[in-house]
């Protein structure tokens, strides 16, 4: 059953909420050990610490062997980490929708020809978005260094401002995670996390912006003495996530 959350608090992903409580302690405290005591290998211990720094504005990269194919060749910002799981948007899988048949009502510019882009499994015809500026647009939250957050009924007058997907990206759907899930697929090495970048999602080629960035995980792995990711055959598909809220809770 999902967790209870205080009223007026947006629910995404499995049992998340987009609030301000970001992990700002892990439970990972100590290094991981063998059961024998010994220190754990080098590669474990990585993946133990990008466990530790999971955040919103964080990226994660999908390794190269994940079977889940909602998430096989994806690379997603995190929205928000917290004690009640995790959410973001799978940020370089463009649909065929048009914006202008996500929003019916939508009046023809540039901007509706502009497709939409899949965010993950869970809602999948709920519109997001994700904006880039100095600015936060109206209903929106900081999730990243000049990248916000918008969902409910802002979403649509996003897209009717004809803002290029330079500046302003819809999204359908998000991947949620339960508390720890994500903690532990990280550590199984499903996921490479990198610092969140505006460049890479708003990519103007996000066909490509997977195979860049697990190239760049690759080199940072060579640079650690770190060998090629083995199989994550135990890594399962998403676990369903509570219904959301049509918008975000607005920090004071």
């Amino acid at each position: 059953m999902p967790a209870s959350f205080p009223a007026g608090v947006l629910v995404l992903g499995a049992a998340a909420a987009l609030v301000g409580l970001l992990v700002t302690a892990s439970p990972h405290g100590q290094h991981p050990r063998t059961p024998d005591g010994r220190r754990a290998p080098l590669q474990d211990r990585l993946r133990r610490a990008d466990a530790d720094v999971l955040a919103a504005g964080k990226l994660l990269v999908s390794a190269r062997r994940l079977p889940d194919s909602n998430f096989s060749r994806t690379v997603i910002l995190l929205a928000d980490v917290n004690d009640k799981g995790a959410f973001g948007l799978v940020i370089n899988r463009r649909s065929d929708l048009t914006l202008a048949r996500v929003f019916p009502n939508l009046t023809v510019t540039a901007g509706s020809a502009e497709r939409a882009f899949l965010g993950g499994p869970v809602e999948t015809t709920r519109a997001m978005a994700l904006v880039r500026g100095v600015d936060a647009p109206a209903k929106a939250r900081e999730v990243g260094n000049g990248i916000f957050f918008v969902a409910g009924d802002g979403v649509e007058a996003l897209a009717a401002s004809g803002a290029p997907s330079t500046r302003l990206r819809i999204y359908l759907g998000y991947a949620g995670w339960a508390p720890g899930q994500l903690e532990a697929e990280t550590e199984e090495g499903a996921w490479h996390v990198l610092d969140g970048d505006t460049d890479i999602v708003f990519d103007p080629d996000p066909a490509g912006t997977w195979q860049r960035q697990i190239a760049r995980t690759e080199v940072i792995q060579a640079r650690r003495g770190i060998a090629p990711e083995p199989s994550l055959s135990r890594i399962g598909p998403a676990r369903p996530a509570p219904r959301a809220p049509s918008a975000p809770a607005r920090s004071g």
